[in-house]
């Protein structure tokens, strides 16, 4: 069965959202046209360049996650490196390990550019500091001066993770008005995209369901901007699974399990535990479920960049 499908955000979480694409996979699912934000759009470009489940799993285990942190220059200084870091650099880590990482796995499958895709296959959401709003690429790139089939696809996917104080956001100039944007994590204006998303095929939501609340008794003190920057980027991540998530009609939403405490320093073995936990989990949940009946193809899409 052919549908469509959405990625939530959620950092090196993503890991187990490509477990989680495996098992559509495994089932027999055909993703049409495929969105994600940060980690989320990072699986769903694996899906739009054709990777099979089994190519996915190889590549997601393979990486070294923790090679992908590369601090910026001065960060490591005692005492004072991170401040000043946040105030140069805006942010402790280079994403560029990223970008090149995912360019690698993308050109493995012929894909380097959003031309090397089908048309509306991949959808990447970023937000754009700089005019303080969300953005869906490819779709926004022509109101920039940019050719939609010669962006790489890695430099968007490398926007949409920039998680802000984490890591530095890219850079990009509008060609036609010479300002010059900030991009950062999609998780800011979308973190679960499906908005932009047609109704004209069933559509499968992806969203984290972390185990329990490893951190509920967590108290940090702020006392400067690094400590601060660190409450807004784990507040940013962990503060939505505190409230009620509210249902989405007309989408199948999957429950993807995942470590509470999951990050950067995860070793391939335990990606692989994470990527296996999910692939079988959601497999389970595709078992008994009924998709809806599609609808019309209409989508609220997210503003462009001016």
């Amino acid at each position: 069965m052919k549908v469509h499908g959405v990625f939530e955000g959620g950092g090196v979480r993503g890991v187990a959202l490509a477990g989680a694409a495996a098992a559509a996979l495994d089932a027999s699912y055909e993703f049409d046209r495929v969105v994600g934000t940060s980690a989320g759009a990072l699986v769903a470009s694996l899906l739009a360049a054709d990777y099979t489940a089994d190519e996915i799993a190889g590549s997601v285990c393979e990486t070294s996650w923790p090679e992908l942190l590369k601090p910026v220059f001065g960060s490591r200084i005692p005492g004072i490196g991170r401040h000043l870091a946040l105030l140069s650099r805006k942010g402790l880590y280079d994403s560029q390990k990223l970008e090149d990482v995912w360019g690698e796995l993308l050109a493995r499958h012929g894909v380097a550019t959003f031309g090397d895709l089908p048309p509306n296959r991949l959808g990447v959401v970023a937000t754009d500091l700089t005019h303080f709003q969300g953005v869906l690429l490819p779709d926004a790139l022509p109101e920039c001066g940019y050719e939609i089939d010669r962006f790489p696809v890695a430099r968007a996917l490398r926007m949409s993770a920039a998680v802000p104080f984490m890591f530095t956001p890219i850079p990009l100039i509008n060609r036609r008005t010479g300002d010059h944007m900030l991009m950062a994590d999609g998780a800011m204006a979308a973190n679960f995209p499906v908005g932009v998303v047609p109704r004209d095929r069933p559509v499968l939501g992806f969203r984290l369901a972390p185990d329990g609340d490893a951190h509920e008794n967590d108290h940090l003190r702020v006392g400067g901007p690094f400590t601060l920057a660190r409450s807004v980027v784990v507040a940013g991540i962990r503060a939505r699974y505190a409230l009620p998530r509210p249902a989405e009609v007309g989408v199948t939403i999957l429950q993807v399990p995942v470590k509470e405490d999951l990050d950067f320093t995860m070793t391939g073995t335990e990606a692989r535990h994470v990527f296996d936990r999910a692939r079988r989990e959601v497999a389970s949940q595709l078992s008994v479920s009924t998709l809806p009946i599609a609808e019309s193809p209409v989508c609220e899409p997210l503003k462009s960049t001016a």
